[in-house]
C-alpha cells in the first residue's frame, strides 16, 4: 500500500513516482549533508530550547527515533491522550485509508480539544505590511496562548509549500480524532524576531483563500487562488495516483513520467536518476530564466513540443486556443509561452544578450562616480557596504566598510551610519552621481532610515532620490537576456568582466559570511572574510565596467535588433 510523508503534495511529481517505483532506489549521497545556513540550523535549536522550557507539559519524544515505527506511534497517541501542552517529534498514526504517514516537528494543545500541527523551520515566516494586517502568533514558552500582532503576516508568496505540509498533517490528525477543535489551523516557527518576541511562532489558517492553483486545478468560479487545505487536497491526490502506478509497475520497465527540470531539482537526490532520461535539448532543462512550470511543459510535451528547438519552430497562434484552456493556473499565460518561445530562438542561435532597443543609451555622467553594492546575512542585515571610487583625480579604488559578528539592529545601523557618513563627506560639494545595479541597496537605505532616527541616513534617503542611478533598468530597456539581466549575466556577456572567485553569487556570500564569523579557527574566519571582500570589491567593479561599456555603445543596432552587443 502506498503510504505518502508530508513532501509529496509539496514536491516534484517525480519523486514520488520514483520513490515507489520498485525498480529504482536513491543513489547513495556523495558528499555529506552540510547546512546551507549553519546559524539557521542553530536557530531552529534554540528554538527547540524555548519550546522545551515553556510553561505547561512538554514532552520531546524525538529521543524515540531508533525505537520501532509502532513504539513511536503508540508513545504519540499516549502523548496526545494525556493531553501534554506541546508535543516534539510525535510520529502520528497511519491513516491507511488516506494514505498518509507523517511526523509533524511540533502537536500544540488545541483549548477547544485536539492538536495544531507545527513545523520549525530556518527562515523568516512574516512580512512586514503598511496596512492594519494583522498576523497570528504565540510566544515560543507558551505556544497555546495566541496573540495578533499589527503589520504583518505569514509569508504565503513564499511559505505556502509549508502550509501544504501543515495540512498533510492535519489531514491525518482529523483521522485519528485529534485535529484541533477551533479549526484548520498550523504553525509555523521561523527566525524572525519582533520587538522583544524572538522567533514566534506563527498561526497558519489553512482555510484562507490565499494559495494559487496547481497545475490542472480548478477554480471555484472567478478566483485565481484556493485554500491551503483545497490546494493540498488536489496535489495529493494526484500524488497518490502516480505513487499507486509506480508502485504496479514491472521493476524492469522505465518509469511512466519523465522528469521535468524545476528549482527544485537542484538539491534533489533524484537528480542523477533523472538527467539521464532527458534530451539535452529538452525545453526545461535549457530555459532557466522564467521557466514554464512542470503543468506547462507537461501540456507542450503532450501537444508534442519537446525540445527547444519544437518550441521555435511551433505555431503558437495554432498551439495556444488548446494550450490555454488548459493553462487555467497561471496569469499571463500566452506571454509566458511567447516568452518562452524568443528565450529558446536565442538557445538555439548561441545568443546570451539581445539587443531590443536600438536607440543611444542614456545614462547620466558625473565628475565623481561611485558605485555601490551591499552585501547582507541570511538573516538580512547588511554587513558590508562596498564603494568603487572613479575618482578622475586619481586612481579608481575600493572602498569598504564591514562588520564581521552577528549584527544586532544597533551594530546593523551604525554601520551604515558610518558608510554614509562617509558618502557624505566624499561627495560634498562635488558633482557626483551613485550607480547601483537594482533597487536592493535603495531599499536596505530606506529600511535602515526607518528603523532608527538617525539624521544621516534620513540625508541617504533624500540624497538618493537625485543622485542614484540604477543601471538595472536602463539594462532592460536596451537588452534582452536568454539567462536574464542579473549583473553576473551582463557583465560577464556585455562588458567581459570576470569575477575572481569561481562560484561568485549572493547565496553563497551568505555562506562566506557565516564562515567569516562561526568559522572553527581563525585561519578559515580569515579566508571567509578575504573572500566575501573580493567578492564584494569585484561586484562594484562590475558595476563599473557596465557603465564603461554602456557608455560604449554609441553605434544603434539594425531594426531587427539581432546584432549581438560589445
Amino acid at each position: 500500500m502506498a503510504l505518502l510523508h508530508s513532501h509529496a503534495a509539496r514536491s516534484c511529481p517525480v519523486r514520488t513516482q520514483n520513490e515507489f517505483h520498485p525498480g529504482l532506489s536513491l543513489p547513495p549521497r556523495t558528499e555529506p549533508f552540510v547546512p546551507r545556513v549553519p546559524q539557521a540550523q542553530e536557530l531552529v535549536e534554540q528554538a527547540y530550547q524555548s519550546i522545551l522550557g515553556g510553561t505547561g507539559r512538554v514532552v520531546d519524544l524525538r529521543v524515540l527515533r531508533g525505537e520501532p515505527t509502532g513504539v513511536q506511534r503508540e508513545a504519540g497517541v499516549a502523548a496526545m491522550t494525556s493531553g501534554a501542552a506541546v508535543i516534539v517529534g510525535g510520529l502520528l498514526p497511519a491513516d491507511l485509508a488516506g494514505h498518509r504517514v507523517g511526523r509533524p516537528h511540533l502537536l500544540v494543545r488545541d483549548p477547544d480539544g485536539g492538536y495544531v500541527p507545527g513545523l520549525v523551520r530556518g527562515f523568516r515566516q512574516l512580512d512586514q505590511r503598511r496596512d492594519d494586517t494583522t498576523a497570528t502568533i504565540s510566544r515560543l514558552d507558551d505556544l497555546g496562548t495566541r496573540e495578533q500582532v499589527r503589520g504583518y503576516r505569514f509569508r504565503w508568496q513564499y511559505r505556502w509549500r509549508y502550509a501544504l505540509q501543515l495540512a498533510h498533517y492535519y489531514r491525518i490528525l482529523q483521522a485519528c480524532g485529534q485535529a484541533p477543535a477551533s479549526g484548520a489551523w498550523g504553525l509555523v516557527v521561523g527566525t524572525d524576531e519582533l520587538d522583544d518576541l524572538a522567533q514566534p511562532a506563527v498561526w497558519v489558517d489553512l482555510e484562507e483563500p490565499v494559495v494559487g492553483l496547481g497545475g490542472g486545478q480548478v477554480a471555484d468560479g472567478d478566483t485565481e487562488v484556493t485554500t491551503a487545505l483545497a490546494r493540498y487536497d488536489f496535489e495529493f491526490a494526484g500524488r497518490l495516483a502516480i505513487a499507486e502506478q509506480a508502485e504496479a509497475s514491472d521493476p524492469s520497465a522505465p518509469p511512466a513520467m519523465l522528469p521535468v527540470v524545476s528549482r527544485e531539482c537542484g538539491g534533489c537526490a533524484w537528480w542523477p536518476v533523472c538527467e539521464p532520461r532527458l534530451d539535452p535539448d529538452d525545453l526545461s532543462l535549457r530555459i532557466s530564466r522564467s521557466p514554464l512550470d512542470v503543468f506547462e511543459i507537461t501540456v507542450l510535451r503532450q501537444a508534442g513540443v519537446w525540445t527547444v528547438n519544437d518550441l521555435v519552430d511551433a505555431d503558437l497562434d495554432a498551439l495556444l486556443p488548446d494550450y490555454l484552456a488548459r493553462i487555467t493556473h497561471r496569469k499571463g499565460a500566452e506571454e509566458r509561452l511567447r516568452l518562452a518561445q524568443h528565450r529558446s530562438r536565442l538557445v538555439r542561435d548561441g545568443i546570451e544578450l539581445e539587443r531590443v532597443n536600438p536607440a543611444p543609451v542614456e545614462l547620466p555622467t558625473a565628475g565623481l562616480e561611485i558605485d555601490l553594492d551591499i552585501e547582507t546575512s541570511a538573516e538580512g542585515r547588511v554587513y558590508l557596504w562596498g564603494f568603487w571610487l572613479d575618482d578622475p583625480a586619481g586612481e579608481p579604488h575600493y572602498r569598504q566598510f564591514s562588520d564581521f559578528r552577528e549584527l544586532d539592529d544597533a551594530a546593523e545601523l551604525a554601520l551604515a551610519h558610518q558608510a554614509m557618513t562617509w558618502l557624505r563627506a566624499r561627495t560634498d560639494g562635488t558633482d557626483a552621481r551613485i550607480y547601483h545595479y537594482s533597487d536592493y541597496e535603495l531599499r536596505a537605505i530606506a529600511r535602515l532610515a526607518r528603523a532608527g532616527d538617525d539624521p544621516m541616513l534620513g540625508w541617504a534617503v533624500e540624497y538618493a532620490r537625485a543622485h542614484f542611478v540604477d543601471l538595472f533598468p536602463i539594462v532592460r530597456r536596451h537588452f534582452f537576456g536568454t539567462n536574464g539581466l542579473g549583473l553576473k549575466v551582463v557583465a560577464h556577456v556585455g562588458a567581459g568582466f570576470s569575477w575572481r572567485d569561481p562560484d561568485p553569487g549572493g547565496l553563497n556570500s551568505m555562506q562566506w559570511f557565516a564562515d567569516a564569523v562561526g568559522g572553527q579557527t581563525a585561519e578559515l574566519r580569515s579566508q571567509a572574510r578575504t573572500r566575501v571582500l573580493e567578492y564584494n570589491e569585484d561586484d562594484v567593479r562590475a558595476t563599473w565596467q557596465v557603465r564603461r561599456w554602456l557608455r560604449s555603445l554609441d553605434t544603434p543596432v539594425g531594426d531587427d535588433g539581432s546584432s549581438s552587443p560589445g
